[in-house]
């Protein structure tokens, strides 16, 4: 769809003709250059704008709102909804944050800004939740003090809380100080949002719960994932290692198995397991106390999961996971790019379930092939042998069809191309040196009518 801008002043009885839609990925640029010509802050960052409104007359965009991630801490927020640092954790991803809203200036005009807000604020949870997954139960914003008084937020429905400390955010969870404090503004999403999200445990419609307090596998089966972590090497210096590198990893695993997103998330899911359970994944005692068994604190967290070589410890959750199930005859190899680009994730499936059986995954786009290999590399040699394998054309690669049937012992099958040029040209001439793969009988009139065979396609 074109993005084009109404380019004269709305008359008073045009405000009821405004709707507002979803921006379609085609007009993304064109609403960031809008942005860039006529907002003081420019357009958002490609990873700050999960979601982009446009207000509309018939098909000329009237207005441009873009919706990111919330901020991570703030007190006027926390103080308003009644938040510990715990469940505020626990029930981040249910805020969104407005960081973008331009009404164009060619049409600016009394009450439009609300009017489009309104609009925006009734269609946001269902767009957030077709967009991320999630339905959001609170809205924020902020407004600079000295350029606006947040006249058209207050007009439709948000509540002032009070002003930010003056930090932005660089990064995913990194801030910096900017010392220009904005003023916060809040608006619920549905009439029990606040209670919600006060809630630190009950799930909420569309969240997975996550299982803290117990272990996701039976203890057996978490021991042996523990035990089978062990072969990953250990980078930290003989006297950082108070807590065991194979107990960290598996407990790691099985939080992310429980729901866990974050790295508080981990810390917290080993602080609730009992004491019993933290030493059947291998945490040792406290000295002066058997009974017991103390979880290691956010901060190591935070150091152990950078130091870790992520080859060693891909190759040490396949081969658990591969003994933990027999591979059918026939699997494939797929990769998908997760989120605009947040992560690339390569799967060995089951063809006829599709059942994922093993998966790898890199942050960033463009990395399938090299996770391909690293997956067919962590598998223990000759796991594959009489399996037949497929893929798509991203796979018709010398080297991984040669670690597929060399060292795998697999059967491998590829698509190829009319693009790949080389290959389909040398596919096509080994395929016209020998017989068809179903060649027809010799012919002889007693058979020639009851054969069905066919020869092969060339491709």
């Amino acid at each position: 769809m074109k993005f084009e801008m109404l380019q004269e002043a709305l008359p008073t009885w045009a405000l009821r003709e405004v709707t507002l839609r979803v921006a379609q990925p085609a007009e993304i640029v064109a609403a960031c250059a809008a942005l860039d010509r006529e907002h003081y802050l420019g357009a958002a960052k490609a990873q700050n704008r999960e979601l982009v409104q446009l207000a509309v007359r018939g098909d000329q965009v009237v207005a441009v709102l873009v919706w990111t991630r919330a901020a991570r801490k703030l007190a006027g927020r926390e103080a308003w909804v009644g938040w510990d640092p715990r469940t505020r954790t626990r029930r981040l991803p249910l805020v969104v944050q407005n960081n973008r809203f331009l009404v164009l200036s060619a049409v600016r005009q009394t009450n439009l800004a609300s009017r489009i807000l309104g609009l925006a604020v009734a269609a946001l949870p269902a767009d957030w939740e077709r967009q991320t997954g999630t339905r959001p139960l609170l809205a924020e914003t902020f407004v600079d003090p000295e350029r606006y008084a947040g006249t058209c937020y207050k007009a439709a429905g948000w509540i002032e809380a009070g002003a930010t400390a003056g930090f932005g955010r660089q990064g995913d969870d990194y801030y910096v100080a900017h010392g220009q404090p904005k003023r916060l503004w809040l608006r619920p999403l549905e009439p029990e949002a606040r209670a919600r999200l006060r809630e630190p445990l009950a799930p909420i419609a569309g969240e997975k719960a996550r299982a803290f307090g117990q272990l996701p596998v039976p203890a057996k089966t978490a021991a042996g994932l523990a035990a089978a972590l062990r072969e990953v090497a250990d980078p930290r210096r003989a006297n950082g290692r108070q807590f065991p590198l194979h107990a960290l990893l598996a407990s790691a695993v099985l939080a992310l198995a429980s729901g866990a997103r974050t790295v508080s998330d981990l810390f917290r899911f080993v602080q609730e397991l009992t004491p019993a359970q933290r030493r059947s994944l291998g945490f040792r005692s406290a000295p002066d106390n058997a009974w017991r068994v103390p979880p290691p604190g956010e901060g190591c967290w935070r150091k152990v999961l950078k130091l870790v070589p992520p080859a060693e410890l891909t190759r040490a959750i396949v081969a658990w996971q591969l003994a933990q199930t027999s591979l059918p005859p026939l699997l494939a190899i797929d990769g998908k790019t997760l989120h605009h680009g947040l992560a690339t994730l390569v799967t060995l499936c089951d063809a006829q379930t599709g059942e994922p059986l093993v998966q790898v995954a890199k942050c960033g786009q463009g990395h399938e092939k090299t996770l391909a290999h690293e997956l067919v590399d962590a598998l223990p040699r000759g796991q594959l042998d009489g399996a037949v394998v497929g893929g798509d054309a991203l796979y018709a690669d010398t080297a991984l069809v040669r670690q597929l049937v060399q060292e795998q012992g697999a059967i491998t099958l590829v698509q190829l191309k009319d693009n790949q040029l080389n290959a389909a040209a040398r596919a096509e001439k080994l395929l016209a040196q020998q017989a068809p793969f179903f060649s027809p009988p010799h012919s002889n009139p007693a058979t020639a009518g009851s054969t069905s065979a066919t020869s092969a396609p060339s491709r």
